[in-house]
């Protein structure tokens, strides 16, 4: 089984003010050029172009006037500034970048700098996840990925927001679901990162929704590491089965091992998460990966390269490790080609036997079950897929049969059963019958599943439906 074509829903994160977001900008590392401006405007598409550039320095008017102006980026909420050679300049949304070496324009990638990613649901698209379609037209105004970058996330429901969202590494997008269909808006990625220095009210229906930061014991031991490494925590620290200290990051999960440098280790997921593990070949590494390993603790940490090294789609390259995937992307500037795989979120979804406050998966006992929406929106009349995996302790589970129940509008019942799960990796797929229901509508449902030991599993999630059929 592909991992990285699955869609697994991401953790609920809620909303935070960080105080190391100040710092953030002192220290921001922008993203490469990516092209000379040329001259024009933006033109309409459901958003209108600037009425005026007020507060715009003139080396930055041009390109806002193009990307749509006030209108898309916001008003100017910083004066011009220079640091290590480049011009930048903030708007409400965006931060724009200017490099006089090369005399190209870009906006800074705010997003990456946020923390917020999602691992891979499709392979074949930029940044492993399709652009929704209801942002296209905005997106494909604003040039795409020159100027959008390429998507952090799929699209998904924001109950705090009220709406749909989906960040790219450079301006984030969402719709309420008061707007109309054709109506998207930008959060405000550039106050937020500003914050402070730039003194600006950010409406909580366009801030950034940031994950909390989850304190842990392994931080001394994870200092000689790149930030990037090991990404966010996902979990608390917790015991794991097999009796080890575990906590989960967003690219790796961390272990207690006293016999180790620093008292860690990395467990080795990749070959858990379904990767086809080669243990016997002798894999050459790229200089540019075997370089980030060794700045991290050498191949000790990260484990012996399992696969090779191989394109996932035109800009994304891929190869992983005992204990960690690693993804080139060889159009970005250096310090951002080499980036972790987040694997970790598939692991939680498979593993985590303690979810607070979680709709992602289900326990009793050692029984365990997760469930995964092919899509977070469904369109009226269009079928969604869910897909259920179910394991004991570590092992997958088959020849167990869940049971899905949906509640429709009025309050109507259904209930389907999934084929039994498959040998070998636990996994058992339904399509569900299309439903015929208002632009917004909430679908909840209930999953359930019985071990032959007596065990039960529940899970309650909901999707949405959402457009026009």
């Amino acid at each position: 089984m592909n991992i990285f074509r699955q869609y697994k829903k991401v953790l609920k994160m809620s909303r935070k003010t960080l105080p190391i977001l100040f710092l953030l900008l002192i220290g921001l590392s922008l993203t490469a050029c990516v092209g000379t401006v040329p001259s024009g405007t933006a033109s309409g598409s459901g958003v209108g172009a600037a009425g005026t550039s007020s507060g715009v320095d003139t080396r930055f008017r041009e390109l806002y006037d193009l990307l749509g102006g006030r209108d898309v980026l916001g008003v100017a909420v910083s004066p011009k500034f220079e640091k290590n050679g480049l011009e930048y300049q903030y708007t409400a949304n965006a931060l724009m970048v200017y490099d006089p070496n090369t005399n190209q324009y870009s906006l800074a990638s705010i997003g990456r700098k946020l923390g917020i990613a999602e691992p891979t649901t499709n392979p074949a698209a930029p940044g492993g996840h399709d652009v929704y379609a209801g942002f296209l037209p905005l997106y494909e105004q604003l040039r795409g990925n020159r100027f959008v970058g390429v998507p952090l996330t799929s699209v998904r429901y924001n109950e705090a927001r009220g709406g749909i969202e989906q960040y790219f590494e450079n301006l984030g997008f969402y719709q309420l679901e008061t707007d109309p269909p054709n109506v998207v808006h930008l959060m405000y990625y550039g106050a937020w990162l500003c914050a402070a220095a730039c003194s600006v009210d950010i409406p909580p229906v366009a801030a950034p929704d940031l994950p909390s930061i989850v304190v842990t014991p392994f931080s001394d031991a994870l200092e000689r590491l790149s930030p990037d490494f090991t990404g966010k925590p996902l979990s608390l620290p917790y015991t794991a089965p097999d009796g080890s200290q575990e906590q989960i990051y967003e690219n790796v999960v961390v272990i207690s091992d006293p016999a180790r440098p620093g008292g860690i280790a990395l467990r080795p997921i990749t070959a858990m998460l379904g990767v086809r593990a080669d243990f016997n070949t002798a894999f050459d590494v790229p200089e540019q990966l075997h370089r980030f390993i060794m700045e991290n603790s050498g191949y000790e940490l990260s484990g012996a390269p399992v696969t090779g090294f191989s394109p996932q789609s035109d800009d994304v390259y891929r190869q992983c490790f005992a204990n960690m995937c690693l993804d080139y992307f060889p159009n970005k500037s250096e310090e951002l080609q080499v980036q972790p795989t987040a694997l970790g979120y598939l692991y939680k979804s498979r593993y985590y036997q303690e979810t607070p406050g979680g709709e992602t998966a289900g326990s009793g006992g050692s029984l365990m079950l997760t469930v995964s929406e092919g899509y977070s929106l469904v369109a009226p009349n269009a079928s969604q897929v869910i897909s259920v995996y179910v394991s004991d302790g570590y092992q997958p589970l088959s020849g167990v049969s869940p049971v899905i129940a949906l509640t429709l509008p009025g309050g109507e019942q259904r209930s389907y059963t999934f084929e039994a799960t498959r040998p070998g990796d636990g996994f058992s797929t339904i399509a569900l019958e299309p439903i015929n229901a208002p632009h917004g509508t909430r679908i909840d449902y209930q999953v359930c599943v019985n071990s032959n030991s007596g065990q039960q599993a529940c899970l309650q999630d909901f999707f949405l439906i959402w457009g026009s059929p």
